[in-house]
């Protein structure tokens, strides 16, 4: 298949939108340029996943029916608890180290709130989903958004399939001009939050919006029998808006300002990318590097598997005799792993008394052997190519020293970096944007309820000060009254003294 295309670079001027243009068209188009940049690439995530979730019925216990070797599966399972194992842990502090109590008191409280909001969303779930993709299609996508239906707002990280995520096709992330995320929403739904909008030829736009069922979508989008349409929420970083469009309507279905000011614009961080082709954000899986060797791992084994088949005891004996007779009857219930076949009694003439002559089986058991070896040398090639250790693998050799086992694993830890390294700072910029919407978005009731800290209020400090200051005015008045006492005693006459005779 081919898996290469030439990416065309999209003018970010191509989404411009004055306010009086509702227009949907220059908004398809750009999102139709970017499903052809990609499809190849989708096309060989589709390859993929089918590789990694094939299932193979078995008729028989004994028959060798499985006749491929899940390679591919087994290191992917080895390679996910060494990219990611446990849910990222923000740390909230000043850029640099400032002794400033409220800066102090203020990073511990976003901190705590951080951590609530990570845990409610499921940030584990969705950074497993992020190092699955990262593995198997090289890129995953995480999306950070504001729902305010309940009766205090909540920020929501989500996972995004890589169907439901488009990008201007650039040569680098800096460079990325718009960025989308599929919703698929059912005609209800687009009426409750587009309300009761018309295209074009008059209908509403949740009429117009081409709706499918699951068996139309080969695979893309919610798998129930509801009919949904594919919604794109579309971020143009140079206009600061966001349009909504859908196939089928030939309007936008909404264009707003962003509601967020965030600091890189996107309600998403960078995805998280492995191989890309250069001078692009094109992913490339790793899956293309040793696909060859896959294959044949899979034949050799299906080789063997079938040589493995056809090794039966089989011998020939002489029919139309007793001793033929006697042997049949012996060995008639048994199964199928021997098999006597009578042939004329006069092919024995010569042959000695033996009554029996089997067939050899050597020569199979020594290609047997030999498909084996072979095949344990291109898993050997793809554990090179794949980055899998001995270590890593659990197997290693009594005979080697510790500095060749330390450097196996050192070998191995250097593979897996990168993708380490990635998914540590997608982590970091989700806490990031949800930190920023968070000190945006929510009031004090809300920080202090989810931080589970008590802290004063403007109004409870204000009547505090209020308190103090009018402290200060009593103490004042009390002061001058006694003042004006003590300067009354000093001015008043001193009375005569009274002489008491004795």
């Amino acid at each position: 298949m081919e898996t290469s295309t030439q990416i065309e670079l999209q003018d970010a001027d191509t989404l411009e939108n004055p306010d009086d243009k509702q227009d949907s068209g220059f908004v398809l188009d750009a999102l139709q340029d970017a499903v052809k940049v990609f499809q190849p690439w989708q096309d060989l995530c589709n390859r993929i996943d089918d590789t990694w979730g094939r299932t193979r019925e078995l008729n028989d216990a004994t028959d060798w029916t499985d006749d491929d070797l899940d390679v591919f599966w087994a290191s992917t399972e080895i390679l996910k608890p060494a990219i990611y194992s446990r849910p990222p842990v923000p740390v909230v502090s000043t850029r640099f180290s400032i002794r400033d109590q409220f800066l102090d008191t203020a990073s511990e409280m976003l901190e705590r709130v951080i951590i609530t909001t990570l845990s409610q969303t499921g940030i584990d779930d969705v950074m497993r989903g992020l190092r699955d993709d990262l593995i198997m299609a090289a890129r995953g996508v995480a999306w950070v958004r504001l729902d305010e239906d309940g009766d205090h707002p909540r920020v929501v990280v989500e996972h995004l399939d890589r169907t439901d995520f488009l990008h201007e096709p650039a040569r680098k992330w800096s460079e990325v001009g718009w960025v989308a995320r599929c919703a698929w929403m059912t005609a209800d739904e687009m009426r409750e939050r587009f309300g009761d909008k018309r295209e074009g030829g008059g209908q509403y736009v949740w009429e117009a919006a081409a709706f499918s069922e699951r068996e139309k979508r080969k695979g893309e989008g919610p798998h129930d029998n509801s009919k949904q349409a594919a919604v794109w929420e579309v971020w143009h970083r140079k206009d600061k808006r966001v349009y909504w469009v859908t196939e089928g309507v030939d309007v936008l279905l909404d264009s707003d300002d962003a509601p967020y000011d965030l600091e890189t614009f996107w309600p998403c961080p960078k995805p998280v990318y492995g191989s890309t082709r250069r001078r692009s954000l094109h992913p490339i899986p790793d899956f293309v590097r040793y696909q060859s060797h896959l294959e044949k791992i899979n034949d050799l084994t299906s080789r063997i598997y079938g040589l493995l088949d056809s090794i039966r005891v089989k011998g020939l004996i002489p029919s139309g005799s007793e001793v033929g007779d006697a042997v049949q009857i012996a060995m008639r219930e048994n199964d199928d792993d021997s098999m006597f076949i009578p042939v004329p009694a006069a092919a024995f003439v010569g042959n000695g008394q033996d009554p029996i002559r089997f067939l050899p089986v050597d020569m199979f058991a020594q290609t047997v052997q030999g498909l084996i070896a072979s095949r344990q040398q291109l898993m050997q090639d793809f554990y090179q190519l794949s980055g899998i250790s001995d270590i890593m693998r659990g197997a290693t050799d009594a005979q080697e020293t510790l500095g060749a086992q330390q450097l196996k694993s050192q070998y191995g830890s250097i593979r897996v970096r990168d993708k380490v390294d990635a998914l540590i700072a997608c982590a970091k910029e989700i806490c990031g944007i949800v930190g920023e919407i968070i000190a945006e978005e929510f009031d004090a009731d809300d920080l202090a309820a989810m931080s589970m800290m008590k802290l004063p209020r403007d109004k409870d400090v204000k009547a505090q000060i209020k308190q103090i200051q009018q402290q200060a005015v009593d103490a004042d008045k009390h002061l001058a009254g006694m003042q004006a006492q003590l300067q009354a005693q000093v001015q008043s006459p001193m009375p005569p003294q009274q002489v008491v005779p004795q």
